[in-house]
């Protein structure tokens, strides 16, 4: 039977978690399709930075670097609306909410606009706050810090400072991956962010895409046990399952709530 391309993906991904590179004309023999098709398979995945393109091939991906916002924005965009969505169901009128920076919670900043009650928002993520400041019943407050602008964001001691001062309901992350009880992300000065929310958050909530399962990035973000929520578009494997249960960790599968 032919394999379908998010069939091919996940082959894909999975060979490389063992092996160090794969070869696009062996991919092709093996799927029984052109050099082109996997040439796009792998160009796409490496857009979502899941692989490293390597002449004639792929391999895995380094540890600490990634596409800047706007690229990851324009990919996996229904995953993350759906993701987004079924988050905003976990606010309640009265919340004071922390949201970090990164693709996901863009979405979720833009699903929470639905949202009728009234909120504080606490973000160091300038495109979030450019989204809720629109809205008269949200009280928006934006952390200071170092601008960065390929992510839109600011950080630094002042933005962990400032969150030192604050107390939240529930804080809204997203992260790069999700690995043997660790949560993980290429990017250490968003780690110390993400970190210093969930120290002063009631609830946290994670917002992970399905492609994020079982990738291990450079820096630790928290153990699994530090979240509350896991928000994903697709049921973990059995494994992870089982390390979220063990973790009590509430799992929402955002594509059996929107389908």
């Amino acid at each position: 039977m032919r394999l379908t391309k998010s069939q091919r993906h996940e082959i894909v991904l999975e060979r490389l978690r063992s092996d160090v590179t794969v070869r696009i004309s062996e991919l092709a023999d093996e799927f029984s399709v052109t050099t082109e098709t996997i040439r796009r398979d792998l160009d796409e995945l490496a857009q979502r930075n899941l692989v490293s393109r390597t002449y004639g091939g792929a391999s895995t991906p380094t540890l600490n670097t990634e596409p800047g916002l706007g690229i990851r924005s324009q990919t996996l965009v229904e995953e993350r609306q759906i993701i987004a969505r079924a988050a905003v169901g976990l606010v309640s009128t009265g919340d004071v909410l922390m949201i970090d920076a990164g693709s996901t919670t863009v979405h979720f900043a833009e699903e929470l606009l639905g949202f009728a009650g009234e909120l504080t928002i606490m973000t160091n993520c300038l495109s979030v706050a450019r989204r809720l400041g629109t809205a008269e019943r949200f009280t928006v407050v934006v952390c200071p810090g170092q601008l960065r602008s390929t992510e839109d964001a600011v950080y630094g001691y002042e933005t962990l400072d400032f969150l030192d001062r604050f107390h939240a309901s529930k804080a809204f992350i997203g992260a790069s991956g999700v690995h043997n009880g660790e949560v993980t992300d290429v990017d250490l000065r968003a780690c110390w962010v993400k970190r210093r929310m969930i120290e002063r958050a009631n609830e946290v909530v994670l917002m992970l895409d399905a492609s994020k399962f079982g990738m291990r990035l450079f820096s630790t973000v928290c153990d699994l046990q530090d979240i509350d929520y896991l928000v994903t578009d697709r049921a973990p494997d059995a494994e992870l399952a089982g390390e979220l249960e063990a973790s009590g960790i509430h799992l929402h599968e955002a594509s059996r709530l929107f389908t």
